[in-house]
């Protein structure tokens, strides 16, 4: 993978394309058709997603389902009144080797086989500002796949929508308080125009029956919003989601007061590449008082 230069500009190549998920446009295309997704939508109900980053033959129409929820209520399912998305912020774990941190991207643009997503450079700086943990340095987003894979569904959905890649390595308590409160300063006055996502998987663990236990755990917390038993079951290893530190910052932000997460579908398990068993599923935000979907 590379950062390659375009008139000045740093565009992030795509890596993954291929390999896990088509590098064919019109391929590619047909295969969201097929998922329910409407190309070129920008009015939508909820503000925030939890979807997998898998290989799309494994989980692409589970993080699908979490586009598909957002794009019906935009429509006027359940009353909602849409919305228009000029950014979507994208969050997700580092799984390589890198100095624990909060990595940006240096680059001002990332490829997909739909086209180029632009980086809101505005917003990228005033994150870098925050906190002395949140950094800009593309090396740690070179090889991760962890955006990539739902690069694609955001440039089909809101294809003039800037994002915002955030990567997070480590969970320590330190790390996960500097991003909620950067993503509070930063999206607090601007949660109306944005989505933000959270590319996660939902459990992890060789023994089958406690990666079941810890997927539904972490199910019903999300389901009841209860962010401080959230984050002590986080810190005691409860929880082995990858990229449930990313989920706690979101959730101690405060950004979702007075909302809560719904599974989109039933939980759906599969197999690591080291033989473990994993447990993905597609999440959306909701009001408190709206009773929509499952």
């Amino acid at each position: 993978m590379e950062i390659r230069e375009r008139a000045g500009l740093k565009r992030r190549s795509s890596v993954v394309n291929g390999i896990f998920y088509p590098d064919s446009s019109e391929t590619m295309k047909s295969r969201l058709a097929s998922w329910g997704l409407k190309e070129g939508l920008s009015a939508l109900g909820g503000q925030a997603l939890l979807a997998p980053h898998g290989a799309w033959d494994l989980t692409g129409n589970i993080a699908a389902s979490a586009f598909v929820s957002v794009q019906e209520r935009g429509q006027g399912s359940g009353g909602l009144r849409g919305r228009s998305v000029s950014r979507v912020f994208l969050l997700g774990p580092h799984h390589q080797n890198a100095e624990e941190g909060i990595y940006l991207s240096e680059s001002c643009s990332f490829e997909t086989p739909l086209g180029d997503l632009m980086v809101d450079q505005k917003l990228n700086r005033k994150l870098a500002s925050c906190a002395t943990l949140i950094r800009v340095n593309d090396i740690p987003h070179l090889s991760e796949h962890c955006l990539e894979v739902l690069l694609p569904l955001v440039k089909y959905c809101f294809p003039k929508a800037k994002i915002v890649p955030i990567l997070m390595a480590g969970r320590r308590p330190a790390l996960i308080s500097g991003l909620a409160k950067a993503l509070w300063i930063v999206l607090e006055k601007h949660m109306e125009a944005s989505l933000v996502i959270v590319s996660s998987n939902i459990s992890r663990d060789p023994d089958p029956a406690t990666a079941r236990s810890m997927a539904h755990e972490f199910n019903g917390l999300l389901a009841n919003m209860d962010t401080p038993a959230f984050l002590s079951r986080l810190n005691a290893g409860r929880i082995s989601a990858s990229g449930g530190a990313l989920v706690g910052a979101l959730l101690k932000s405060g950004l979702l007061e007075g909302r809560h997460f719904s599974s989109l579908l039933p939980l759906s398990q599969g197999k690591g590449e080291m033989g473990d068993t994993v447990y993905f599923g597609a999440f959306s935000d909701r009001p408190n008082s709206l009773k929509y979907g499952p």
